[in-house]
């Protein structure tokens, strides 16, 4: 029964690792992603205000 219940709690927390682990290089890749994107929207928009203050002078 005590080898039950170890093999349980390893199993349970290699498990847990593991999850934990995969989440943790996934919110690094969205991340990644997000921050490449937020840079592109960043200047797209500077070009734009760019573009508009050029024609208003």
């Amino acid at each position: 029964m005590l080898d039950f219940i170890k093999g349980f709690f390893k199993f349970f927390f290699s498990l847990a690792l593991i999850v934990s682990v995969v989440v943790g290089v996934g919110v690094a890749v969205f991340a990644y992603v997000f921050k490449k994107d937020f840079e592109d929207i960043e200047r797209r928009t500077k070009e734009i205000v760019s573009d508009i203050e050029s024609g208003n002078e």
